[in-house]
């Protein structure tokens, strides 16, 4: 896994075959490589480790029976560890030695063969590995983080009181997912990790924590870096109005996740092929161009999916289509996402104006990501992350010379912290 022909494999399992008998307790064990994993799991994180086996023979005094465990330690997202502990049991029908859980809760691994195969990189973990590839977090894992926090605040709290752990709520956190139905409106839905056809999230969640045991509703909204890079589209853009304008009504807090790649700019694929360019010297295409047009069977054949506005005009001996405008055969690739934009940024100053409202920076915030981050105000930024209007290369061109050499460089947080857009760094 540490060899660099290697770097980017995940999924990656480590099996390991404890060969003698030992006297000791099963929960002993289990302490230990719970001790193990956290002080090593930077470094099995950086080498994808996501699930370690481990097959041991126990015994819980000298003189007790031999029992053979088989310990799971797993983690999909890299900061919440699930571990897991099984026997081995003949099915009596089969002959086949199956994984038994052997605590109160039901593991994941029950009832599985115990030479079944390591499972491979579903449609899940693809996500998850390629937003953590650009150094942030799968959105559809932040509910587990907010339920991570709300744990760890409890266990403070009952440690700092002194306090018997009966006082735990039964649950950390509650989360609905909401989206938009066919008239644009929010509405509840459960469905499993992944299946968004939308680079926005939206969560209604109630904490249960200290300081609000009864529970406190928060409103969290999220870019989907996975989803076309995150970008604003129309139907983004509505998602998050939506529910901004929720988190007004129920005056309850707004929290925004944001890692983005700004207002998506499309291209009609469909002329790509098509188009051709008048030049004003066909033997010097650096004077520039005139217009670009259609041959008339071009146009003939993409006239009736209303993609194009043309005009007739005769130029060089022949007919031509002068575009004068483009639209595109599908929605939301053009002008329509700034529109959006536009009143998403004027939600974000009303949301400022009435609710609490803070944002968090994880990889990039770009073009109306910042702006939104901007007017949201309060605004935490993640290091290595960075917030600008536009990319590094894009100025450079317009400057013509290398001038900046990075995105950081114009956005990072030695920038947007010390001039006060940021006002907290993790």
């Amino acid at each position: 896994m540490s060899n660099p022909n290697y770097h980017r494999s995940d999924c990656n399992h480590i099996f390991l075959n404890f060969m003698p008998c030992m006297v000791i307790h099963y929960l002993a064990v289990k302490e230990k490589v719970k001790q193990f994993i956290e002080r090593y799991s930077r470094r099995l994180w950086k080498l994808r480790v996501l699930q370690a086996e481990l097959k041991m023979v126990l015994r819980e005094t000298a003189d007790s029976p031999e029992q053979s465990f088989r310990f799971f330690v797993s983690t999909e997202n890299g900061y919440s560890i699930n571990t897991s502990i099984y026997t081995e049991t003949e099915d009596p029908s089969s002959g086949v030695r199956l994984l038994t859980s052997f605590e109160e809760v039901q593991g994941p691994m029950h009832g599985i063969a115990v030479d079944a195969p390591y499972l491979t990189r579903d449609f899940l973990q693809q996500k998850r590995c390629s937003a953590q590839l650009m150094e942030t977090t799968y959105v559809y894992d932040y509910p587990d983080m907010f339920r991570q926090a709300s744990k760890l605040q409890w266990e403070s709290y009952l440690r700092d009181h002194g306090l018997a752990k009966d006082v735990l709520p039964k649950e950390y956190i509650r989360t609905t997912e909401l989206v938009l139905d066919k008239h644009d409106n929010l509405t509840e839905i459960h469905r499993v990790p992944g299946q968004n056809d939308t680079g926005m999230i939206a969560w209604r969640i109630t904490l249960y924590v200290p300081e609000y045991p009864e529970g406190r509703d928060i409103m969290v909204i999220a870019n989907d870096i996975t989803f076309r890079t995150g970008t604003f589209g129309p139907k983004e853009d509505k998602l998050f109005m939506r529910a901004s304008e929720l988190s007004r009504a129920l005056k309850i807090p707004r929290i925004y996740l944001s890692v983005n790649s700004g207002a998506r700019i499309g291209l009609a694929e469909e002329i790509k092929a098509m188009f051709r360019v008048a030049w004003k010297d066909n033997r010097r295409p650096d004077q520039g161009f005139k217009y670009l047009y259609l041959t008339p069977a071009d146009y003939k054949t993409i006239s009736s999916k209303n993609t194009v506005q043309a005009e007739l005009v005769e130029d060089e001996g022949e007919s031509r289509y002068k575009l004068t405008t483009i639209i595109g055969e599908k929605d939301g690739i053009g002008v329509e996402n700034l529109q959006g934009s536009g009143m998403i940024a004027g939600e974000t100053s009303r949301a400022y104006d009435e609710v609490f409202t803070v944002s968090l920076v994880t990889c990039r915030s770009v073009g109306i990501g910042s702006y939104l981050v901007r007017l949201g105000q309060r605004v935490i930024q993640v290091e290595n992350s960075f917030i600008v209007l536009t990319g590094h290369s894009a100025l450079n061109m317009v400057l013509g010379r290398q001038v900046y050499a990075s995105n950081t460089q114009l956005g990072g947080t030695q920038i947007m912290f010390n001039n006060g857009v940021s006002h907290h760094t993790v």
